[in-house]
């Protein structure tokens, strides 16, 4: 993994150097992160997840409150409750307790699935607006910035896809 990524950048420093531009090679770079988080459809996505994470954090809030509630509760039991029932109740607690566990890391997990799918599906949406630039205006080759240690500005086509992918020409 190590070696691909130093002959990424090595191919990505070539293409940019001198010698790429010698050959007549026209190259970009766009901000893929940048360009999926300014979209429209990527900020109305990132405000769903947000309330969808709300949502999340409200139930288990809850959920959480009634459990240390139900936890003080036994506490004052504790002192006329018979060993039997003792060991009944911690042990019910400590169920209750590992499934709310078990909830918050699905929440997560469910989160973070849901925000892959996203950026998955803006990432491809935005890669059909990157060919249709390069087709149009000439473009060897354009790459996520993300693999690329240094550009100069005139070779960022982030706004431009935005704008495009927004609906602007």
């Amino acid at each position: 993994m190590k070696k691909l990524s130093i002959l990424v950048v090595m191919a990505v420093a070539f293409l940019l150097s001198g010698a790429a531009e010698a050959k007549g090679l026209k190259i970009g770079v766009v901000n893929m992160q940048r360009a999926v988080s300014e979209t429209k459809e990527g900020k109305d996505a990132e405000a769903n997840l947000m309330k969808m994470k709300k949502n999340l954090e409200a139930e288990l809030n809850r959920k959480l409150k009634e459990f240390y509630k139900e936890q003080e509760e036994l506490q004052k039991a504790m002192a006329i409750l018979k060993e039997d029932e003792k060991r009944k109740r911690l042990g019910e607690a400590k169920k209750k307790f590992e499934a709310l566990q078990k909830r918050y890391l699905g929440a997560e997990r469910e989160l973070m699935k849901k925000k892959t799918e996203v950026m998955m599906k803006l990432s491809q949406k935005l890669g059909k607006v990157i060919q249709g630039i390069a087709k149009k205006d000439g473009y060897d080759y354009i790459f996520n910035n993300a693999a690329v240690l240094w550009a100069p500005r005139h070779t960022d086509l982030t706004n431009q896809v935005i704008r495009i992918y927004n609906g602007g020409k």
